[in-house]
């Protein structure tokens, strides 16, 4: 049967596709499918001296602007499709950035996505990200050995993966592609949700045999679902993700992580044929000569409390991924104010193939005022990054 506000949304998607700001907007970054929701480009060297930015709002603002049910969000395949192409088309209404839309249609759940193939108890919300619950799956060394492989096809979220993947592709009817998702949470990540971080860190000094024993099983589970998305797929293991969070400092040291965390993240970069794109909105400051370590990287992201000209000297090497804190360098900011963290983050990234990202914006007061706040730090954006 004819969906005719989602075909009036396909067609507008064609549209912004085929537009000539999308055209020019494409030069600035490297061909690289992006999985999963908050879209990410790999930024090419500047272009006659201009630097990429893009703004890209949490699902939590897209709660208050639709009033959109992130619960029918995560359960329902249509809805699922129609607010990403609802989304797509506001975002190139509003926010005249450097976004690229390349058509490619994802199918995303949240930060808790992979860490549901292994059955926590999950909690769901109408207006945020869904969460786990309590306590942690990992009580007991005993409770590491009774976890299985994740099913890829019944484990947590997988059923309703295959069925949005299957449902989504029969609405869009060839018109965009539907992309799989990949594993993009770390070992660590998994470690720490399964285990509890304040349990792990513990673990760490009184049981070091457990942290390893948790983490070669969430190594080895992410290789295990890859491999099974390869055969399903019918197509060679795809360069992953790093969605390393956790990796913060003083929360975890460099020893600890050069220990228990950097041998498990080069094996998986070899065994997936490289890292897309290592992330942690977290400090990193210390750990950047660690992670240089790490073969086939595609991108590194600096959070808004690295600092950024350490980051560029030791990982420069790398297109960076620069963000901003959304609260203090723009909601809290004048104009003059955004103008000068923007300076600060060219002058540190001099010489090297970088981007701005201005990301996981909440509305803190309302939706129109933090709508103008946007704009009025993309008009300083341009200026800076720009002009």
């Amino acid at each position: 049967m004819r969906n005719d506000k989602l075909e009036r949304l396909f067609d507008r998607m064609q549209e912004i596709v085929e537009s000539p700001r999308n055209k020019a907007n494409e030069q600035f970054w490297w061909p690289q499918p992006w999985y999963r929701d908050h879209w990410r480009g790999i930024p090419r060297k500047p272009i006659d001296g201009k630097v990429a930015f893009v703004v890209e709002p949490d699902n939590a603002f897209w709660h208050n602007v639709f009033g959109l049910d992130l619960r029918d969000y995560y359960s329902k395949a249509e809805t699922h499709l129609e607010y990403q192409l609802r989304i797509n088309d506001f975002k190139f209404e509003h926010f005249h950035d450097n976004t690229y839309y390349d058509g490619n249609l994802f199918i995303w759940f949240g930060v808790i996505t992979e860490l549901s193939f292994f059955e926590p108890p999950l909690i769901m919300f109408d207006n945020r990200e869904g969460w786990l619950g309590e306590p942690p799956l990992i009580q007991t060394e005993e409770d590491i050995e009774r976890l299985e492989m994740p099913d890829f096809y019944r484990s947590g979220f997988m059923s309703l993966i295959h069925e949005y993947y299957n449902r989504m592709q029969e609405l869009v009817n060839g018109r965009f592609p539907v992309m799989f998702p990949i594993w993009a949470r770390s070992p660590y990540c998994m470690a720490v949700h399964l285990r509890g971080m304040q349990n792990l860190l513990m673990d760490m000094i009184l049981n070091p045999k457990l942290v390893h024993k948790l983490m070669r099983f969430t190594t080895d589970a992410r290789k295990h679902w890859m491999a099974e998305r390869a055969k399903f797929l019918g197509r060679p293991i795809s360069p992953g993700h790093l969605f390393n969070d956790e990796v913060d400092f003083p929360t975890l040291s460099p020893q600890l992580y050069e220990e228990f965390v950097l041998p498990y993240e080069k094996e998986l970069s070899r065994f997936e044929g490289g890292i897309i794109y290592w992330h942690s909105c977290g400090n990193t400051t210390g750990f950047l000569e660690l992670i240089k370590q790490t073969p086939n990287v595609g991108m590194f992201h600096i959070g808004p409390w690295t600092d950024v000209k350490k980051a560029s000297e030791v990982l420069g090497h790398l297109p960076l991924d620069v963000c901003i804190d959304p609260v203090k360098d723009m909601l809290e900011s004048t104009p003059e104010q955004m103008k000068q963290k923007l300076r600060a983050i060219k002058d540190a990234c001099l010489g090297t193939d970088f981007a701005v990202r201005n990301d996981a914006i909440q509305v803190v007061k309302s939706v129109d005022e933090d709508l103008l706040k946007i704009k009025e730090w993309i008009s300083a954006a341009k200026q800076v990054l720009q002009d």
